[in-house]
């Protein structure tokens, strides 16, 4: 599914975290009416389906590049996982966008969070001991780790996201579709010199994704690093009406 909000500005295109869906964007669009905006839903999350067999890295690399396709998106806004694989993406196809923002993006074979990697583990455990349920949502919205700890300490942003989170249907976890991720190496070093990349950081963001904008910088020394106080791993939605600021600048 396709999520679209007109503008006269350039037009992004937004690519969500892993168990979101391109919903979750509308806080942040209000605040950059002079932009336009397109939303994916990565495969198996929100009402994108996921072909059987098919790695959840492949399918999201293979749709955000048809979207940018067929919309002529010049700009790309990620977060998170969508981060990750936005960066193959931009290794991969660097001719398809002019400017990118990230926001505490993960990096294929880099630093891991190691509560985050255990708290896969366990999902992994009660999806095959009592299958797909609630009870997937409840441990994933749950700390440890630190992926919902920002956005929680803000109810009325933490609600509508775990709604989100509670409808996503966890299938990956029964399929193996998610071990593409674990498996790859990063290709870092297709980044083009030409791509204005920026970098967006919470400052209470878990050290592992702050090591993988290291990576990121390491690989595109012009890349440029915002920080925004307060703030934990999700900065576009804990705080979008800051982070908007941080979007028109990086992506204008």
């Amino acid at each position: 599914m396709i999520r679209r909000r007109a503008g006269d500005g350039p037009l992004i295109l937004w690519v969500h975290g892993y168990t979101l869906d391109g919903s979750i964007w509308e806080p942040i669009w209000d605040c950059l009416p002079d932009f336009g905006h397109v939303a994916i839903d990565l495969p198996g999350h929100g009402a994108a389906a996921r072909p059987p067999g098919h790695g959840m890295l492949a399918t999201g690399t293979a749709a955000i590049i048809a979207v940018a396709r067929d919309t002529g998106a010049r700009r790309l806004a990620a977060m998170s996982f969508g981060g990750a694989i936005a960066l193959e993406v931009l290794a991969r196809r660097p001719e398809l966008f002019d400017a990118a923002l990230l926001a505490a993006p993960g990096v294929l074979g880099g630093a891991v969070d190691p509560a985050s990697a255990d708290c896969h583990l366990e999902l992994l455990s009660l999806a095959r001991s009592q299958g797909l349920g609630p009870w997937l949502a409840s441990r994933w919205l749950a700390a440890p780790p630190d992926i919902f700890s920002g956005l929680r300490a803000r109810p009325e942003r933490f609600d509508p996201i775990a709604d989100v989170v509670r409808r996503h249907r966890f299938e990956e976890l029964i399929d193996g579709a998610s071990e593409d991720m674990f498996r790859l190496r990063p290709q870092l070093g297709g980044l083009s010199d030409s791509l204005r990349l920026t970098l967006l950081l919470g400052e209470n963001d878990m050290p592992a994704f702050k090591r993988c904008a290291e990576l990121v910088r390491r690989a595109l020394p012009g890349a440029r690093r915002a920080w925004l106080g307060d703030v934990g791993h999700q900065p576009l939605l804990e705080a979008p009406r800051e982070s908007s600021e941080v979007v028109r600048a990086a992506l204008s």
